[in-house]
């Protein structure tokens, strides 16, 4: 079987990065320019989110390797700690490469977390 390339350069159809979810061994491409979190979802893999809008941070997951593109100011929701340590907002992240994340699939919004600790 061979695969026929319909893709052009600079087309939102290529096939543009792969992205690998480290402590669950999923993998999954990102065709176009949509965001890290609808790209998840595209695929069928389950992730945290509630607003999509950046505000709550349940989509938040760790950037072990690569590089993403923030649409909005990650530091609006995530704190000093969090963006030190690697953290993005997946629904406000296009990729720049391929990636690797880490992500909590059992997460909450950062208020529920505040609340909680």
């Amino acid at each position: 079987a061979y695969e026929i390339a319909s893709c052009l350069v600079g087309s939102e159809m290529c096939i543009r990065d792969r992205v690998t979810i480290a402590n669950t061994g999923e993998t999954f491409e990102v065709n176009g320019k949509i965001n890290l979190l609808q790209a998840a979802k595209n695929a069928g893999i389950e992730w945290p989110c509630e607003c999509k809008s950046g505000g709550c941070g349940t989509c938040r997951a760790v950037l072990k390797e690569g590089k993403v593109k923030e649409l909005s100011d990650f530091a609006y929701t995530l704190d000093g700690d969090m963006l030190d340590q690697g953290y993005i907002l997946a629904c406000q992240s296009s990729l720049k490469s391929d990636i690797v994340v880490e992500v909590d699939k059992n997460q909450t919004s950062i208020a529920q977390m505040k609340k909680a600790g």
